[in-house]
């Protein structure tokens, strides 16, 4: 299937001229991430750019000890690898993805050529970067400050925003790691969410009933990081309001809970 200028399905390239956009489109490929698969691990070569339609890539830091931590999580609003192509090309992070789905993908070389010819596109990579780390600052001071349930609820929501689905194939230990917290944990605070009629839990899978109910629970980082993006890029990449909100619920063929 070729790629068409402005309905890749990922807002960067989405977000390109058509110049831009016709310097990349010959090195554009098709792939599928299952779920867990690993994209790369520190020390190694960032020799591809990964850009997410469906998928959600979560970039994991690795102590020393072993222990790791989600320090960001990267869907079709942005992409993974862009700064590797302008600049050194090892990893310092392990990433997965964390939610299989559709993706595209490019070589870097590709990618830093492209943006060697054009200081817009050069701009853009800069932008989303700056976008990516805003985010990363806002989890920490999340995770540090609010309650598991607020951190869950944005959780939820920034995935539901991604995948563009009401139902989420995620496990109690994934959500674990993801919030840092034990799985007991994790297991009382779905209980609570299910018994409030927000969401439907079972094994490895999370239904979203009531969308604004979770964002009712959440904590302002869920908007923060959406204002954020929307200064930094000039638009609401993944946000509800835009290609998951009301417009697109009334599609044919949305069924999205609001």
């Amino acid at each position: 299937m070729e790629f068409a200028h402005g309905i890749t399905g990922n807002h960067f390239l989405d977000s390109l001229s058509v110049e831009n956009f016709n310097l990349l489109k010959p090195y554009l490929a098709h792939s599928y991430l299952e779920r867990n698969a690993v994209l790369c691990l520190p020390g190694s070569d960032v020799d591809c750019v990964w850009f997410p339609v469906t998928a959600i890539l979560s970039v994991i830091t690795i102590m020393v000890d072993g222990h790791d931590v989600e320090a960001c999580t990267i869907g079709h609003e942005s992409a993974y690898g862009l700064l590797n192509a302008l600049g050194s090309a090892a990893a310092i992070d392990r990433v997965i993805a964390q939610v299989p789905g559709p993706c595209i993908t490019m070589p870097s070389t590709r990618l830093g050529a492209a943006a060697a010819l054009s200081t817009a596109m050069t701009g853009l990579i800069i932008r989303h970067a700056q976008a990516n780390a805003a985010q990363v600052q806002q989890s920490v001071a999340c995770n540090a400050i609010h309650s598991v349930e607020a951190r869950l609820c944005r959780w939820l929501l920034m995935t539901q925003d991604r995948t563009r689905s009401d139902r989420l194939a995620l496990t109690q230990e994934f959500l674990g790691f993801m919030l840092g917290v034990q799985r007991t944990t994790v297991t009382s605070v779905a209980r609570h969410l299910q018994a409030a009629g927000t969401i439907r839990y079972v094994r490895g899978q999370i239904d979203i009933l009531d969308r604004p109910a979770l964002k009712a629970r959440t904590c302002e980082c869920y908007g923060s990081v959406l204002e954020k993006h929307a200064q930094l890029l000039g638009a609401r990449p993944f946000s509800a309001s835009d290609p998951f909100g009301e417009a697109a619920s009334r599609r044919p063929g949305r069924s999205l809970a609001t």
